[in-house]
Parts: structure tokens; C-alpha cells; sequence
């Protein structure tokens, strides 16, 4: 009993860290985003904030590289929901919830075999961590962006 409470005291600093990175960088993509979406068009908003986070925590070796990487995606993602669910909550009034959540279906689909497909490709060098995640977070951005942008029509 005594190395669970050892373990868990040696955990939760962690991950009291990383949640709080996570708001962190959440935030920061969107006033980004928001920054960035005055009068312009997608491509400058995904040009201007996309790879800010990984920028900013760096990263030296693959793996380092990707963690940066995958911390972006989980950011863009969580923006992501967030803006899907209020996309949701507007569809409720004109009907068009169905069609919404099975556009989502398939493009987390799509996603998933296009990253998949790109991991595939590099699949003989360690760089297939790098360009795979890159693809996820990628492809979560313009995701993400779209919402935005259907949101403040």
C-alpha cells in the first residue's frame, strides 16, 4: 500500500503540470486563432498558428520532437470538441446535428488513414514519428479552423 501512495505522490505532480500546460497551450492556439482570423482568410490563420507550441518546447531527439508535436495536437483537438460542440448546439435549431456528427465521423476517418498512410510511407526511418504526428496535428488545425470560421459567419 505504502509504494501506491509513493507512486501516486510522485505522479500527480506531473500531471498537475501537464494540465495545466495543456489549458496553457490551448489558449494560446486560440487567441492565436482569433488574433489571426480578423479579416483573413484560413490559410493565414493555419500559417500563423500552427507549430507554435512545438516551437516553443523544442526538442532535440524523435521522440522529443513528437511529444512537442502531439502536446500542439492535443490543444488543437480540445479546441477542436469545443467548437464542434457549439457547431452542435446551432445545427439543433435548423436540423442539421445528423449530418454535422457524420461529417465528423468520417473525417476522423479520413484522418486517421491519411496519418496512418504517412507513417506507412516513412516506415524504415525513426522520421515517421515526426511526420505522422505532424499529420494528426496538421489536419486537427484545419479542422479546428474551419469550426471557427462556420461559428463567426
Amino acid at each position: 500500500m505504502r509504494w501506491i501512495l509513493l507512486l501516486l505522490a510522485a505522479i500527480w505532480p506531473a500531471a498537475s503540470h501537464a494540465e495545466a500546460e495543456g489549458a496553457a497551450d490551448v489558449a494560446q492556439i486560440e487567441a492565436c486563432v482569433r488574433n489571426y482570423a480578423k479579416g483573413a482568410p484560413q490559410e493565414r490563420v493555419i500559417g500563423g498558428c500552427v507549430g507554435i507550441i512545438k516551437s516553443a518546447c523544442g526538442g532535440k531527439t524523435t521522440i522529443e520532437i513528437s511529444d512537442c508535436i502531439m502536446r500542439e495536437t492535443a490543444a488543437w483537438d480540445h479546441l477542436l470538441d469545443a467548437w464542434l460542440a457549439r457547431l452542435k448546439e446551432r445545427q439543433k435549431t435548423s436540423g442539421d446535428v445528423d449530418r454535422l456528427l457524420a461529417d465528423q465521423r468520417r473525417w476522423s476517418e479520413d484522418r486517421e488513414a491519411e496519418c496512418a498512410r504517412v507513417y506507412d510511407k516513412w516506415r524504415e526511418g525513426s522520421i515517421r514519428v515526426i511526420f505522422a504526428a505532424t499529420c494528426y496535428r496538421d489536419m486537427a488545425a484545419e479542422r479546428a479552423v474551419e469550426f471557427y470560421y462556420r461559428l463567426n459567419e
